[in-house]
């Protein structure tokens, strides 16, 4: 699609030219405009955020088209028109404008793809900061036949027509085509001017037709925040748009539920009150469960979950809050979770001493320098060794990326703490990095085992998987199976080693 007209842009975002489209439609003459700050376009209001669009990461500008963005007129007022930053080169860019809802063709919308997660986030970020003058809304949608395990079980052919219709009517109602992949089953989209439930509703219709199954088992589901704050800060922000990603997928409890991005984030920072005064008045403890050798039918060591009292209950930190997106919250209560349990410790029998402890934490923690400083000064304190204490670390990347969590899980290693990963998959990539884990635990993610379980050759992989990392001296250890299927499966794959199930939370 061919646009309205251009602008030409040089460094430090002024006006370097404009062409006779432009000048014929907004009756601006070049002397007007030449070398102007771009700024001198738009509302006053607007200069802020364009500012901060101009000055960030070029690589997503060609991805977004800016909805409804108010240019001035020379004879007053203003005229709302859809933008596109295309990056030339050095410092050099052109703004193409179009009327609004032309920028993007239907041919343009089947060939942008979803996007992770973390990449959607960012570009509702770039969209809240840009001049555009319309209402957004951060929509989710969730099908539950997508998702592994539950009714009505379609096979992967049928799941991937469920999939490419659904992302196809995603689009047509996205900003810049752009849809999020929120997890397996669940997208993030956002929407001007709210949601259109009637047209998705038809196009829902138009997918179990196409593929002959139902509507009540494509159970589809949707949710939408408000975005009425355009000024939060990137940290705010991409906390609250994960919050709200959390509550919607049932990970994070809100009892307020999902309406406006300012009600998300007040309902965050209730929730850090609630942690922070916990801890401060010392109202938490850990939870632990027994870990055990299933073929020797003895218990090996435990597994220590910190929890702390919430308003009356019982509970995880991160049933409220994504804590890893809380660094400060999550060292807070991992230090002092930690110091409670190793002095603990000190009250049991000499037998029982002799079992270690595997506490569950933080990965956002793990990576703070600060961290391995505290837990060696308490080490110290309570005279424990550190082949007594050790840490159950999930969602940490895959170990051929390296970073700062693999460094963090080194610096452990280093200090004889046995370590627990849920990177399963990873035994066959980087062996000698894997040495960390040595006589510590590695666990298969239930989501990995019902992939692999689909698969034509997926119990021969799992197994040769154990064996590798039982080769390794890296026990392979079950926790949270859902049910009865899964735990028999484990048994199967050779993984003898199991936690026992978690206990219901404790109301006070």
């Amino acid at each position: 699609m061919q646009p309205e007209f251009s602008l030409l842009l040089v460094k430090k975002n002024l006006i370097d030219k404009t062409d006779e489209r432009f000048k014929s439609l907004m009756r601006w003459k070049d002397v007007d405009l030449f070398r102007q700050p771009l700024t001198f376009l738009f509302p006053p209001d607007a200069h802020e955020r364009l500012d901060k669009l101009l000055e960030g990461q070029s690589d997503i500008f060609s991805r977004i088209t800016f909805p409804k963005v108010p240019l001035r007129l020379k004879t007053g007022g203003y005229i709302n028109f859809d933008m596109k930053i295309e990056v030339l080169e050095g410092e050099t860019r052109r703004l193409d404008f179009y009327k609004p809802g032309r920028a993007d063709g239907s041919d343009q919308i089947n060939d942008v793809e979803t996007t992770d997660m973390y990449s959607f986030f960012n570009f509702v970020e770039k969209v809240l900061e840009s001049p555009f003058d319309e209402d957004l809304d951060l929509t989710m949608i969730d099908s539950t036949a997508l998702r592994d395990g539950t009714e009505p079980n379609l096979n992967d052919d049928e799941k991937k027509q469920v999939r490419e219709e659904l992302e196809h009517a995603l689009k047509k109602q996205a900003v810049g085509g752009q849809v999020g992949q929120l997890d397996e089953a669940s997208y993030g989209l956002l929407t001007t001017s709210g949601f259109d439930e009637e047209a998705f509703g038809r196009e829902m219709q138009a997918v179990a037709e196409k593929t002959g199954i139902s509507l009540d088992k494509l159970n589809v589901r949707t949710d939408a925040v408000k975005l009425d704050d355009r000024d939060l800060s990137s940290e705010k922000l991409q906390q609250a748009l994960n919050h709200s990603r959390g509550v919607f997928l049932g990970e994070v409890e809100d009892k307020n539920g999902l309406s406006t991005l300012t009600a998300v984030v007040d309902g965050i920072e209730h929730n850090r009150r609630l942690i922070e005064d916990a801890i401060k008045k010392y109202k938490y403890r850990t939870s632990p469960r027994i870990i055990s050798n299933n073929i020797e039918a003895i218990s090996i060591a435990m597994l220590q979950q910190g929890k702390v009292n919430l308003e009356g209950q019982i509970r995880r930190p991160d049933e409220i809050i994504v804590l890893p997106d809380h660094p400060d919250i999550a060292l807070a209560h991992d230090i002092a979770q930690l110091e409670d349990m190793v002095r603990m410790r000190t009250k049991r029998s000499q037998s029982e001493r002799e079992k270690p402890d595997f506490y569950e934490l933080c990965r956002s923690t793990l990576v703070q320098p600060s961290f391995v400083e505290k837990l060696d000064a308490l080490m110290q304190r309570n005279s424990e060794a550190a082949k007594f204490v050790g840490f159950r670390i999930k969602g940490i990347p895959p170990v051929k990326m390296r970073g700062p969590h693999w460094e963090a899980v080194d610096r452990l290693a280093e200090r004889g703490h046995p370590l627990w990963l849920d990177r399963f998959g990873d035994a066959v990539i980087d062996p000698e990095a894997l040495k960390c884990l040595h006589e510590g635990f590695v666990e298969m993610p239930q989501s990995l085992m019902k992939m692999l379980a689909k698969h034509f050759d997926g119990k021969d992989m799992m197994g040769k998987l154990v064996e590798t990392w039982k080769a390794m001296n890296v026990g392979v250890i079950s926790v949270d199976l859902p049910d009865y299927e899964l735990k028999t499966m484990a048994q199967e794959l050779g993984i003898s080693i199991s936690v026992e199930d978690a206990p219901d939370a404790v109301m006070h």
